[in-house]
């Protein structure tokens, strides 16, 4: 992980500006944001990745995962009754990267994701902040309340 957001920048701005750029951004934030944080957003804005992703090889149940990971295949859509009598739907994403493969389990709402992402095989993908759990098919990657799947 990069601990200076300036460090991922500097080939694209001076430290001039990316100063400049996180005053405005706190500024815009109504102060909400301290410099480390508008200094995260400044980075992202100008397309640089601050995350420290984790590996599939390291999930661990009951805690949350960020992954970069590439889709290996996008399971269609399927349909269920609860055991309340209400309907459900499920899709899954096989996914893997250079230390394993999981599964990223997506459902009801969530089951447009990987049609609205454009996901198929050979995708890149990332998922901010997921939670893993363990089912009888083994650990697998769910969005959660806070989680994000994303493009590349």
């Amino acid at each position: 992980m990069v601990r200076n957001p300036y460090d991922a920048v500097r080939d694209l701005v001076s430290e001039a500006q990316f100063s400049a750029n996180v005053a405005a951004t706190v500024e815009a934030w109504g102060g909400l944001l301290d410099e480390d944080a508008a200094g995260l957003l400044v980075a992202a804005q100008l397309g640089r990745d601050i995350v420290a992703y984790g590996r599939v090889a390291e999930l661990q149940e009951g805690l949350e995962a960020t992954l970069k990971v590439v889709v290996d295949e996008v399971v269609p859509v399927r349909e269920f009754a609860r055991q309340d009598g209400t309907r459900g739907r499920v899709a899954n994403l096989l996914v893997h990267d250079d230390s394993g493969r999981c599964l990223i389990v997506l459902w009801d709402d969530d089951v447009v994701i990987p049609a609205k992402l454009g996901l198929r095989p050979g995708s890149a993908l990332r998922v901010v902040d997921g939670f893993v759990r363990r089912t009888n098919f083994g650990l697998e990657v769910g969005r959660g309340r806070f989680g994000r799947l994303l493009p590349g």
